[in-house]
């Protein structure tokens, strides 16, 4: 059994709106995680406030921040979980097939927010993502694993799926 995580917790100051609502692509990793195998997808949507704007299975962040409420769901899940964050534009059921612990993209940057981890895995209690994820393997996400914080970066990320959608 694997359950999917999607991370769509509300506004990114550096982005300066809501990156779960550009272009529905919670939506999109929803039908992405479908074709992978999920058989249970959760999105993780920051507030009570938000569970309106995401279909499915819905809930609140449960902590004071995302790695302690990450840490909570986590805790209640058996069998295998993939995470991914509402910013993974390039994220596919193909990524998610190569993922065995956290993918790092083709920066080199690790990306704990969509890493595959196992329920009982060795997660670090911290407040910190980096950190909480700190003992699981890294392994190579390639282009498909970048996500974006700003304006400039969504761009050069659209850039890039038009030219992987060709």
């Amino acid at each position: 059994m694997v359950t999917g995580i999607i991370i769509a917790g509300g506004n990114s100051t550096r982005m300066g709106s809501d990156k779960s609502l550009l272009n529905s692509n919670v939506e999109r990793l929803n039908s992405e995680l479908e074709q992978f195998g999920c058989n249970r997808i959760i999105t993780m949507c920051g507030s009570v406030e938000r569970i309106e704007l995401f279909p499915g299975e819905c809930i609140p962040d449960s902590k004071e921040n995302l790695a302690r409420s990450l840490l909570d769901i986590i805790s209640t899940i058996e069998g295998e979980i993939q995470l991914v964050a509402c910013d993974a534009y390039l994220a596919d059921s193909e990524l998610f097939h190569r993922i065995t612990g956290v993918p790092c993209d083709d920066n080199g940057n690790r990306q704990p927010l969509l890493a595959r981890i196992k329920s009982g895995e060795q997660l670090v209690h911290s407040d910190k993502i980096s950190e909480v994820f700190a003992q699981i393997p890294s392994c190579e996400g390639g282009i498909k694993a970048r996500n974006f914080n700003t304006p400039e970066e969504f761009k050069e990320i659209q850039s890039l799926q038009q030219k992987l959608n060709q």
